[in-house]
């Protein structure tokens, strides 16, 4: 028997993602000094930066598939009572899951060189505000799509929805 959950509001999946976020740069940042660790060898070479760039990147798919295919939820997700799910309730497929995190990463992975670069290079503030608007535009997709996703839960047949309290 499926249950059907309310669409999430949009206020807390995006306070979600922003939690999602400081929990990331954490694993990222643990995941990042391992890698140091185990490393031994020439730190500047491009060989090297690729394949931490890969292993980090399978390490954050890794992650979320994980949980969403075992409850849905992520840690920021069950504080926020929210759950991913495919569009008929059921658990999202691997394929689903993929398209979702490679969307969501083309999205949002391009705001952290632009903030960083903004906040390093005198003159180019304007890069924050680029940083800015492109960080609006999945806010401004949800606003103009008929059942307020966003893009990349759109275009993986996915959605996230709000997660009743367990009364006992």
């Amino acid at each position: 028997m499926t249950t059907t959950y309310p669409l999430a509001p949009r206020w807390r999946r995006l306070v979600a993602l922003c939690y999602e976020t400081l929990l990331l740069v954490a694993v990222l940042l643990a995941a990042g000094m391992l890698f140091q660790l185990l490393w031994r060898g020439e730190q500047a070479s491009v060989l090297r930066r690729y394949v931490e760039f890969g292993y980090l990147l399978s390490l954050l798919f890794v992650y979320f598939a994980w949980c969403w295919r075992r409850s849905g939820q992520t840690l920021a997700m069950k504080t926020w009572r929210l759950r991913l799910q495919a569009c008929d309730g059921s658990a999202p497929s691997w394929r689903a899951m993929l398209i979702r995190f490679v969307l969501a990463l083309l999205i949002y992975a391009p705001l952290v060189p632009i903030w960083l670069w903004a906040k390093h290079a005198p003159g180019m503030k304007w890069a924050v505000w680029v940083a800015g608007v492109w960080a609006a535009l999945p806010a401004i997709w949800s606003w103009l799509d008929r059942d307020g996703q966003f893009f990349h839960d759109r275009v993986a047949g996915t959605q996230i929805v709000l997660v009743p309290t367990v009364r006992e």
